[in-house]
Formats: C-alpha cells, sequence, structure tokens
C-alpha cells in the first residue's frame, strides 16, 4: 500500500467520528422539524386509555363459534361506527374470539353504544290466533319452569304472569257463556335456579343454552306456544335476552321495553320477487347507506326519529318490498326490531312509494337516535355479540383520567428512577467516562421519544403502561452496550495497547457483540409483538423500538465519542476512566516479561504486513499507568 493510500485511511478514521456525529445530528433535526413542522404539530406521543383515561368495552360472540373471517368483519363495521362518531384515538382490536373497543378521553361514553349488533328487521305485528285452550295451562307451566331454571323470569314473577292468565282465561269463557267465572287453580313454578357457571367457559355454554331455549320457545309457529311465551313476557329491563340472535325467517315474540308492551310479529317479508324461504328478507341490510341516514328531534312533529331510504335497482330491492308492504298492511301494525327488541311499532296510514325515504319514532332520546342512526349507516353486526358475562352491550371496563394521569406519572417516576440508578452504577464503575454513557443514554431517548410521537400520528400507535414498561427495560438494555464497550477496552489494555488504541481496537470487537445481543432481543421482541395479544404487543413494540434505536446511537454517537476523547491523555488518568486495577495489572505483567521479546517479533511482523508506524507515547504515560511495550503501538494515531 502507498503512503498516500496510507495517508488517506488514516485521514478518514481520524474523520469517521465527527461524521458519524454530524450525521446523527442530522437525523435528529429531521425527526423534529417533521414533528414541529408538519401535521397537528404536537410534541407529545398519543397516550392509550390506560394513561388518558377512557371506556374499554369487551365484546363476546354469542351463538356458535366465529369464524375469522366473521371476526373481521365486526370489527371493520364497529371502526366505522367509531370513525362515524367522530371520536378521535378509539380503536378496535380482535383478542382471540372476542372484540375489544377502547375510547379515550371525553368521549368514553359513547364506546358502549358502539358494540349494539343492531340488527335491524321489518316484521308486520301478528293478528291475534286462537290457542289451545286444553294445552295452554301445560305449556305454560312446562314453559315457565323452563325460564326459571336458567333464571330468566323469577319464580315471582313467573307464578304472577300465570296466575293473571288463569283469571284472564276465566273471565273470557264466563263473558262467553254468561255465567259466573269458574274458580281455576293457576299452575306453579316447580323448578329452581340453576347455580352459577364457574368458569368462563361454564358462562359461554350457559348463554348458549339459554339462547336456544329462547328461541325456541319465542319463534315457535304453534299458537299456543306463542300465547304462553306472550303471557311469561315481563318486558321488564332495557335489552331482550336474545339481542340480535332472532331469525327473520321465523314468527317471533318479543317486546317494546319502554312501554312495556309485548308483541307476536310475523316473519320478515320476502323481497319482492323471492319465493325462496332462506332468500334475502326485508331488513337494516336494505337500508340504502349512500343516501343520508339521520336522527334527532323533527321540529314539526316534536317527536324523535330516524330518516333513511331502502335500496333502489332492478331486481329485487328494499324500496320495492317496503312500498308492497305498506300497501298490504295499510291501517296495520309494522314493528321495527333492533337487535331482537321492539323500537316503534307504528301503524301505516298510507302506502310509501318506491324511491322515497320513510322514518322511525320511537320513544328515544336525541343521543340515542343519533346513535341508531349511526349504526344503521355502517350497517349490522355479522354476529350477535354481548360482555363476557353475558351483560348487554359488552363488559365495559371505565377508566378515569385521574387514574390514568397517576399511571403516566409512575411510568415516568419509574423510567426516572431506572435512568439515575444507571447513572449511578456508571459514575462509581466509569468514572468521568459516565458523561458518554449519559450522551449516548440521551441520544438514544431523543430517537426513541421523536419516533412515538412520530408513530402516533402515523399508524396510531398508542403509548401505554406496558410500553413504558418496555421503554424502562430499554433504558437498562441500551446501556449494557456502553458496558459491552467497557469491557473490550479492559480486555485490549490487559493486551498491552494503550487506552488510546484500545478505544479503536476495542470498538471492532465490540461491535460484534453489541449486534448479536441486539438481534437476538428484536427477534424476541418481534416473535413476541405477532404472537401476543392485548397489552403485551405494547411492551413488545417499545422493546423492538429501543433495540434499534440502541444499535443506531452505538455506531454514530457511542463509538465515535469514545475514540475522540480516547484521543485525549487526559482520559487515560485512571482517576478519568476508573481503570487503575487494570493498569497496575498491565505494570504487573510488564515487570514480569509477559509482554516479552516474541510479542515484540509477533508484533514487528504484523507491522510489516499492515505496512503501519509505530508512535512512542509520551514518557508520562507509565506514570499514569499507561505504560505498553512497543509491539502495541500499531494502530496508535497522532
Amino acid at each position: 500500500m502507498s503512503a498516500s493510500s496510507r495517508g488517506a485511511m488514516k485521514s478518514s478514521k481520524r474523520q469517521w467520528p465527527k461524521r458519524a456525529l454530524a450525521l446523527f445530528a442530522l437525523i435528529v433535526v429531521v425527526i423534529y422539524a417533521l414533528i414541529f413542522f408538519t401535521g397537528s404539530r404536537q410534541g407529545t406521543p398519543k397516550l392509550g386509555i390506560d394513561l388518558q383515561g377512557g371506556t374499554r368495552v369487551t365484546l363476546a360472540p354469542q351463538g356458535e363459534e366465529p369464524t375469522q373471517d366473521q371476526l373481521k368483519q365486526a370489527r371493520t363495521i364497529l371502526e366505522q361506527r367509531v370513525n362515524g362518531m367522530g371520536v378521535s384515538g378509539s380503536e378496535v382490536v380482535i383478542n382471540g374470539n372476542t372484540l375489544v373497543i377502547t375510547v379515550p378521553g371525553e368521549d368514553a361514553s359513547q364506546a358502549q353504544a358502539v358494540g349494539q349488533t343492531s340488527q335491524l328487521y321489518f316484521r308486520p305485528v301478528a293478528k291475534p290466533s286462537m290457542p289451545d285452550m286444553a294445552k295452554l295451562n301445560k305449556e305454560l307451566e312446562d314453559m315457565a319452569n323452563r325460564w326459571v331454571k336458567y333464571d330468566v323470569l323469577s319464580a315471582d314473577d313467573a307464578n304472577k304472569q300465570m296466575e293473571q292468565v288463569t283469571k284472564a282465561v276465566a273471565d273470557q269463557e264466563a263473558q262467553m257463556t254468561g255465567k259466573k267465572p269458574k274458580e281455576q287453580k293457576a299452575p306453579k313454578v316447580s323448578a329452581k335456579p340453576m347455580e352459577e357457571p364457574g368458569n368462563s367457559i361454564e358462562q359461554a355454554e350457559r348463554r348458549d343454552e339459554v339462547t336456544e331455549m329462547l328461541l325456541k320457545d319465542r319463534q315457535s309457529e304453534d299458537p299456543t306456544t306463542q300465547a304462553a311465551a306472550s303471557a311469561l313476557m315481563t318486558c321488564q329491563g332495557s335489552t331482550d335476552p336474545l339481542a340480535g340472535a332472532d331469525d327473520p325467517s321465523k314468527p317471533f315474540v318479543t317486546c317494546d321495553y319502554s312501554n312495556g308492551n309485548p308483541y307476536v310479529l310475523e316473519p320478515a317479508p320476502l323481497l319482492n320477487g323471492i319465493k325462496d324461504e332462506n332468500g334475502t328478507r326485508l331488513t337494516g341490510n336494505e337500508i340504502d347507506t349512500n343516501s343520508p341516514i339521520e336522527g334527532g328531534l323533527n321540529g314539526q312533529s316534536g317527536q324523535m326519529e330516524i330518516n333513511f331510504s331502502f335500496k333502489t335497482g332492478n331486481g329485487p330491492n328494499g324500496s320495492q318490498t317496503w312500498a308492497d308492504l305498506t300497501k298490504e298492511h295499510l291501517k296495520d301494525q309494522v314493528a321495527i326490531t333492533l337487535d331482537s327488541a321492539v323500537i316503534s311499532a307504528p301503524v301505516i296510514q298510507g302506502a310509501t312509494p318506491v324511491g322515497s325515504a320513510t322514518s322511525i319514532t320511537g320513544d328515544f332520546s336525541q343521543e340515542e337516535a343519533k346513535s341508531l342512526a349511526n349504526n344503521l349507516k355502517y350497517g349490522a353486526l355479522p354476529l350477535s355479540f354481548a360482555g363476557e358475562n353475558g351483560e348487554p352491550g359488552g363488559t365495559v371496563e371505565s377508566i378515569p383520567p385521574t387514574l390514568g394521569k397517576a399511571a403516566l406519572q409512575a411510568g415516568l417516576i419509574a423510567g426516572l428512577v431506572g435512568l439515575i440508578l444507571v447513572m449511578a452504577y456508571s459514575l462509581y464503575y466509569f468514572r468521568a467516562l459516565a458523561g458518554v454513557s449519559l450522551i449516548f443514554l440521551i441520544a438514544s431517548g431523543l430517537l426513541t421519544y421523536g419516533a412515538l410521537v412520530l408513530l402516533g400520528r402515523w399508524i396510531g400507535y398508542s403509548l401505554d403502561l406496558s410500553g413504558i414498561a418496555g421503554l424502562v427495560i430499554g433504558v437498562g438494555a441500551t446501556a449494557d452496550s456502553f458496558v459491552v464497550y467497557y469491557e473490550r477496552i479492559k480486555d485490549e489494555l490487559l493486551e498491552g495497547r494503550t487506552f488510546r488504541s484500545a478505544t479503536q481496537k476495542a470498538w471492532e470487537r465490540a461491535r460484534a457483540t453489541i449486534v448479536t445481543g441486539n438481534a437476538v432481543t428484536l427477534i424476541g421482541s418481534v416473535v413476541v409483538y405477532f404472537l401476543a395479544i392485548g397489552e403485551v404487543k405494547g411492551f413488545a413494540f417499545t422493546m423492538g423500538l429501543t433495540t434499534v434505536f440502541d444499535l443506531v446511537v452505538s455506531f454514530l454517537v457511542m463509538a465515535p465519542l469514545m475514540q475522540m476523547v480516547g484521543r485525549r491523555p487526559a482520559a487515560a488518568k485512571p482517576s478519568m476512566n476508573g481503570l487503575g486495577g487494570i493498569y497496575a495489572l498491565v505494570e504487573e505483567r510488564r515487570e514480569r516479561g509477559y509482554y516479552g521479546s516474541s510479542r515484540r517479533r509477533a508484533g514487528s511482523a504484523e507491522r510489516s504486513t499492515d505496512g503501519e508506524a509505530s508512535t512512542e507515547e509520551p514518557a508520562g504515560s507509565s506514570a499514569a499507568g499507561t505504560a505498553r511495550p512497543s509491539d502495541a503501538a500499531e494502530d496508535e494515531e497522532k
């Protein structure tokens, strides 16, 4: 190699630390320019629900095991509903076989309404059919025992309802015969409620059994069974236990829970022109979502209403079917059910022309009207959902903002304590070199913080408590890279190199270890992120992020700084680097002849191969504990 080439290489080596630091500074400037001069220009990361407060709603599918396609479709619809509310920072995720809705901040109260199944059916109210009076009492008793057994109805309510039916039947017979009502003994409930399920699996099985039982009793085509079910419906509460699980092709006994009235409904009509009983029926899916769907107060009527239009087009369509239905059932009631409960049962006053808008009026608040309009706009969920314990609307977990602030404060304190402990260890072990370690950690923190802010804007990543835990652990992992480098410097000093030479050679050995260690951590973080569910993902994400930035900062900040520091004679003093013990051991080895002629000959051979000249340290270096044999000078630079 020519002298000019060697000179160029030396010059490049001398300039590399400055260039690396300049590149890092450029990266930081670009990141924070993107933060403060683009987008919302907010310099704070997006916080998760456990840090900012809000509501978490867990929805468990009812009935048969859902497919992944059904869950993905349900998540898409829920996301559209959430976006339709205009709530920022909301999230819908699939967690196993459940869906979890998180709505942070002040808009959290609307989260539960978003999780409604919203199966909308249009069913004519059935004309009363005469039951078999001889079988009615037996059917009443058997059905009441089933409902009490599964805790659908209390024994007292069941007995009360059966007494009323028995009295009404006796009064009707007396009216028809003109005689005094006969004294008839009402049937009594003999069943006892089953014990509460012991675990979540038993709870799911119980919900399936209850749904199957109610569908059989309330969707029977037998007038006697219909009469018994209608008689036992107390219409108490606000939601139907079936919650959207009813079959639109069969009759249905249900309630208007707003006024406590039971109804016997006909099947939802098939679309005009369809003869197959399994064909498409007039449901909420036939609503035209491209037309305006609005809910609120009608100033003229003074009633809450939802306005919408049915789909039109060639072939069977909702608009033609609704027009035929209103014409056929003129002056009759047509019930509109939402998730198995009647929300409105208007009397058809006139036929609705094809293509015209229609409206639903009911006893609901303005907020409920807007929520219903939003749900209709984005369609019904493909599955019926309830809470983990069968709660209508999902299992709700509220996290107040004060708790979120406390959690954030605790996380920040934990991170600060971790940083202080790392720095205390560094000062004890590295002495003045702890300053390099501190700069190293600060540089990594700058990159991580900036990335969290941008990722919150670009991909919606929210920092939660598990993410903070990953950051805290990342502080220690980042400091470990400096420890690896420091230990390699000690190894090089024991080989007889000066501190200046050791800082350069040690990096060549340390970087492979640092890369390997971080690669293992990164692989583990990626695997955990893709295989884990829930909050564990946040931990894995921040761990992977800090690992990547550890590598970047190790190459662009730590190594350049250490090599620049190593060129200063003051840095070689034991009081500055904490290496007094190593220097003493090196001196002891030198006195014993450990660095003998054979090592000098090896050093000479290496120098002749590399073609590099040695330089001598100042005489004072030996006094500082940097005594070195002549064979260690090949990597020394002036």
